[in-house]
Formats: structure tokens, C-alpha cells, sequence
């Protein structure tokens, strides 16, 4: 009965799905706009964020940071925690007292996240392969489909036709055998674009550490956690004409990782290769009134692991297909419409399975944008329905509005069902998978005030935010027969909290100065437990501080830019009867960009001195961190204007 009910509920979808395809082109109008910068993702994501907080990193906090990786940025940039293990290890997202799986990455569109783990390691993504970087706050399950509960982050390049050519090389040196080093090259033609960017990032990563356990011998050096990351990023797009735009991406990366171990007694062996391909493809049609797209991707990604010491060799790979299609068409002076159909399917290969297995899945959005009162009341409504071969779930989607109170005061709303699916190790990993897990759902509402005002020479912002989440059949990993974990829908979790982001610029002439602060408040705590003799209710998820502060403060002359970082964060319990925790800290950076302009090129100088006051903290239990260190750069850039 399930599978011929599933068989129908699959032929739906796909007899829907070629209504999608083609009934569209009947009504779009023959007006043509000429396609200078087309993204029909940008359209997408600007729809997502109707009614939610959203950041950006600028340009000049880019140039900061472009031989960082994208867990650098956004820990000292917003508010979101990183979950970082320590120089080159692990690096993951906690939005708003969630989890890694609860957050989507997305390139070009596309969720990368790992469909066996759930999640993506930030330390692998460096800041300088991209343009544009978002952070979405709130949950968006409607648009990015399972994991988006937390918040989405948007990796993206903006590339427009008829630049010229841009080359750049870039280079960096500092403590524990560090090097960085990089390199672009950018042709931009009528109809025509290439864009071509190689990385590096190595360090032998033995850097000092204080060890408060240890009286005689307090300091010691990190052991066994040297790495080494490569990578190519090749886009492309071709203008066919000027209604029709095609972009070609592939993102290759190799990886290299030794793992320390926990207890500094012992000698590690432990290694970590992380290899992966990327590839997608975007065609897209535009007119006045009518978008459409059809794009595609394809994810290879490998994680191989040894432990020699232990007899451990673990090989895992998993491909990842997906189609999607999508239109966009204006039906009313005011209003948008938009349909869009998502086909993914997940494969894994591993011995930790009992065979090869698969996740795969269907989903059908549909969403409507709607102006009113002059555009000052922006309302965005979606609904989504996704179908699995291990189960069908209900419909998500959300209400969402941005209304414009004043010229210089906005209000924003959003009420999202959210939901994210098993992954493919919580179902099938052995010993431990539990293929009767049910996906974590619930709701999600949030809001948030801004108020923007120019006074002469100073530009004053500020902003406020608040949430509330529930989280039903939360997936937690318990011990399970003969002591292997097993994952189990147990907890219902209460994310709730505020965030406030202060920023003042002041400049006049070739003087600037500008500071920023971001509070965050989250309270994230099991609401029930189903296990017997539990004693968590009500107690903070571990890893999940309640408070956190990031603040910068820069001062400028001309193309010269000295900045200053300062961070707290605040108790993170280490055990989930909060009966342990580790200790609050302050941590502070300091960074100096100078730009000498050459004609058509560009010399930029960059120097940062990272934990200026030489303090002794860790973000993960037993995970130190390195003492105050250097680092240097160069970054050389041509331009040549078509």
C-alpha cells in the first residue's frame, strides 16, 4: 500500500513538474532586457530574505580577510558562533543555538553541505574565492529545503560582462610555518566571461600553548596538526543573447589534515584527506516580466580517515545530482509570482555501510511577492512540499513581511515552518543507524527593527533583533547496545534570544573612522527529554554560549586602514547537565591594510597581529588555541578596462 501510494504521490510531482517546464513560456511577453548582470540565484536569495536579518561582509572586511577562511569572517564579523577546533581543524556554524546540520551553505544556489555528515567544515572555504558573502538569519526551510532551520549562509561571485582584465597574486607568511598564497585572473568581454582563481593554505600549525593542567611545564607546542589545502575555482558565463545567459562552475579541492589527539599524552596517527568536485550549470531566460532557469549540479566529495594507532581506515564518498527549475513572472503591477521544482538524489559509498545507499528526494516551491502601500509593506508567502524515498513529509513554507515605518525606519517578520531530514550516516552508519528516525520539525518567529540616518558627516545605524524556536524530535547521538551511540529522536529544544548590531561611520575628506558592535543573547535549552532519568530539562545546550560580543573599531587616512577586533563569548557548558563548562574569554586582533595605487595596478600591504594580549583560551574542550602570532601579506593586482 506505502509503495503504490509513494509511486503516486512521485508521479504527481513529476506530471507537475512538466507543468512547470513548459506551460510558463505561454505566457511570457516578448520585451526584452539586455543582460548586463544576470543572477537569477540573487533573485531567489533577495526573495528569502524578505521579512529576516541579514549581513554582509563589505569589501573592505573582504580585503582583511581574504587570506582567512570563511569561519575567520564570520566569527570576528557576526553574530553567528563557530564551533572552531583550532588553526586548519574543524570549524562549524551554531545560528542562533542550533546546530551544524541546522544550517544550509550555499553556492551559486546549491547546498554543499556533506549529505553523510550534514554539515560542511568552514576552515575548507577560504574568503578569498568569493565576492559576496550573506549571512541569513532565521529559519528558511521553504526556499533551501532540509537544514535551513537555524540560518542559511551565501557564498557567491559577482561577475559583470565588459570589465576588461583583472589578474591578481596574493601571498602571506606567518607564525608555525604558515603560508597562504593565491591567484586570479578575471577576462570580462561583451558576451563573454572567464574567471579563474587558484589557492593554497599550508602551516606546520605547531604553535605555543599554555597547559594549566601541567605546573612544571605549562607551556608546550601543539603536536601533530600540520595541513595542507588546495584548490581551483573556474566560472564562466556567455552572454547568448540578450535574453539568455549561460554560467558554467567548477570548484576542485584536495585537502590534507593531521588530527592531535585528545589526551597530550599520547602520540597521534590520526589523519584526515578530504578531496572534492564541484560542478554547476545555470541557463537562464529574462524579460521584463518573466525569469526562468534551469540549472543543474553535480558534488563528488570524498573524506578518507586512518588511524594507525587504532587499526581504523575509513573511506567514505558521496555523490550528490541535482536538477531544478525555476520561473519567476510578474502578474500584477505589484505582484510576483514564483514556481520552482528541486530533484536531489544523495548516493554513498562506505564500508560503514551494510551497502551503497541513497537519499533522495523531490520538492515542489511555490511563492508569491506582493507590494503594497508604495512599496513600503514587502510580503512574501511560500509553501513547500518535499517528498523522500525513506518518507514523505508535510508542507513548510513561511509568511514574511518587511514594512518601511519611516524613510529611515524598517520593520521586518517572519513565521517559517522549519524542518531537516536524517542524514545519511544517522540513518544507515554502522554500528548505530536508526532508519526509523523521524526529521526534526517545528516553527520558528522572528523580528527585527533597524534605523538608518545620515547626520552630515556621520552615518548611524542600528539595529535589534528577537527569535523564538521550537524544535520537535531534536536527533541526538545516545549510547546504544554494547556501548555504540545510536541516534534517536529525543528532545525537543527552546531556542530563544535578541541580537543587536550599533554601527557609526564617520568621514570627511580622506579621513574615516567607523565602528561596529554585535551583542548576541541566546537561550537554547531541552525543553523534554524522553530518556529515563534524564536531568536536562531545561538546561543550556552544550557549546551554545549565552553571551557574545564582536566589535571593531577602524580608523583610515586615504587607502590606509588600521582596524581593531575585540570578541568575548561567554560560559559554554561541556556537559548536557550543565555540571561543566569552560571559562569566559576575551579575545582581541589587530590588522593594517595599505593600498599604493600604480597606474593600472595596485599594491596592497596587509599585516595583523591575531590574540594581541597574548591570552590563554579554548573554544572546544581540549582544542587549545595558539598564543599571540603574525602574520604578513602582499597582494599585487592588475586591471585593464575593456
Amino acid at each position: 500500500m506505502n509503495v503504490v501510494l509513494n509511486r503516486c504521490i512521485a508521479c504527481r510531482l513529476f506530471f507537475i513538474f512538466g507543468l512547470i517546464l513548459f506551460c510558463p513560456l505561454y505566457f511570457v511577453a516578448q520585451d526584452t532586457v539586455v543582460l548586463n548582470e544576470v543572477d537569477v540565484v540573487a533573485k531567489k536569495i533577495t526573495l528569502s530574505q524578505i521579512g529576516k536579518k541579514t549581513e554582509t561582509i563589505d569589501s573592505s572586511l573582504q580585503q582583511q580577510f581574504k587570506f582567512n577562511s570563511i569561519a575567520d569572517v564570520l566569527s570576528l564579523n557576526s553574530s553567528v558562533f563557530i564551533k572552531n577546533y583550532g588553526p586548519g581543524a574543524l570549524a562549524t556554524t551554531a545560528f542562533r543555538g542550533g546546530n551544524a546540520s541546522q544550517t544550509a551553505v550555499l553556492w551559486n544556489g546549491f547546498n554543499i553541505q556533506n549529505a553523510m555528515l550534514g554539515q560542511l567544515d568552514l576552515a575548507l572555504l577560504p574568503s578569498v574565492l568569493f565576492d559576496h558573502v550573506e549571512v541569513e538569519y532565521g529559519g528558511s526551510s521553504g526556499n533551501w529545503g532540509s537544514g535551513a532551520v537555524g540560518g542559511s549562509i551565501h557564498l557567491n561571485n559577482t561577475l559583470n560582462f565588459n570589465k576588461g582584465l583583472f589578474t591578481s597574486v596574493n601571498i602571506s607568511r606567518g607564525n608555525f610555518g604558515l603560508l597562504n598564497a593565491s591567484t586570479q585572473l578575471n577576462y570580462s568581454a561583451k558576451r563573454f566571461i572567464s574567471s579563474t582563481k587558484m589557492y593554497t593554505n599550508s602551516s606546520k600549525n605547531n604553535f605555543t600553548y599554555k597547559d594549566t593542567t601541567d605546573k612544571e611545564h605549562t607551556l608546550k607546542h601543539q603536536q601533530h596538526a600540520a595541513y595542507a589545502f588546495y584548490g581551483l575555482l573556474q566560472e564562466l558565463k556567455f552572454l547568448i543573447n540578450p535574453k539568455q545567459l549561460l554560467s558554467i562552475n567548477a570548484w576542485l579541492t584536495t585537502n590534507n589534515r593531521e588530527l592531535p589527539m585528545f589526551n597530550k599524552s599520547s602520540i597521534s596517527k590520526q589523519y584526515q584527506y578530504d578531496k572534492s568536485a564541484r560542478i554547476t550549470v545555470n541557463w537562464s531566460y529574462v524579460t521584463n516580466k518573466y525569469t526562468a532557469s534551469i540549472r543543474g549540479a553535480f558534488f563528488n566529495d570524498n573524506l578518507n580517515y586512518t588511524d594507525s594507532v587504532a587499526g581504523l581506515f575509513s573511506k567514505s564518498r558521496v555523490q550528490t545530482i541535482i536538477f531544478e527549475n525555476e520561473h519567476f513572472y510578474k502578474w500584477l503591477h505589484s505582484q510576483q509570482i514564483n514556481v520552482g521544482l528541486n530533484a536531489t538524489s544523495n548516493t554513498a559509498f562506505t564500508q560503514n555501510y551494510v551497502s551503497t545507499k541513497s537519499l533522495n528526494k523531490v520538492s515542489l516551491l511555490l511563492g508569491n511577492k506582493g507590494e503594497y502601500f508604495n512599496t513600503k509593506l514587502i510580503v512574501y508567502t511560500q509553501a513547500r512540499v518535499e517528498y523522500y524515498n525513506t518518507s514523505a513529509l508535510p508542507i513548510t513554507g513561511n509568511v514574511s513581511a518587511t514594512y518601511f515605518l519611516y524613510k529611515n525606519i524598517s520593520s521586518k517578520i517572519n513565521i517559517a515552518k522549519i524542518y531537516r531530514m536524517p542524514t545519511l550516516n544517522e540513518l544507515y552508519w554502522q554500528p548505530g543507524g536508526n532508519i526509523n528516525l523521524k526529521p526534526e520539525q517545528g516553527y520558528t518567529y522572528e523580528g527585527e527593527l533597524n534605523y538608518k540616518q545620515q547626520y552630515h558627516n556621520f552615518l548611524v545605524s542600528i539595529s535589534g533583533a528577537a527569535f523564538s524556536r521550537t524544535v520537535n524530535d531534536w536527533i541526538l547521538w545516545t549510547p546504544g547496545a554494547y556501548g555504540n551511540p545510536q541516534p534517536i529522536n529525543i528532545q525537543q529544544v527552546w531556542s530563544r534570544g535578541t541580537e543587536t548590531t550599533w554601527k557609526l561611520h564617520y568621514q570627511k575628506n580622506k579621513f574615516k573612522a567607523f565602528t561596529t558592535v554585535a551583542t548576541s543573547y541566546v537561550l537554547s535549552t531541552v525543553k523534554s527529554n524522553y530518556q529515563e532519568n534524564d536531568n536536562t530539562q531545561n538546561k543550556q545546550l552544550i557549546y551554545t554560549p549565552r553571551y557574545s560580543v564582536n566589535a571593531n573599531f577602524s580608523i583610515g587616512y586615504d587607502n590606509t586602514i588600521l582596524t581593531y577586533y575585540h570578541q568575548y563569548l561567554g560560559y559554554r557548558f561541556t556537559t548536557s547537565d550543565n555540571t561543566q563548562w569552560l571559562t569566559p574569554y576575551h579575545y582581541s586582533s589587530l590588522r593594517l591594510t595599505t593600498t599604493l595605487n600604480l597606474n593600472q595596478s595596485k599594491l596592497i600591504l596587509f599585516a595583523a597581529c591575531n590574540n594581541l594580549f597574548n591570552i590563554n583560551y579554548t573554544i572546544i574542550s581540549n582544542r587549545p588555541m595558539p598564543l599571540q602570532n603574525f602574520e604578513v601579506g602582499i597582494s599585487l593586482q592588475y586591471t585593464k578596462k575593456s
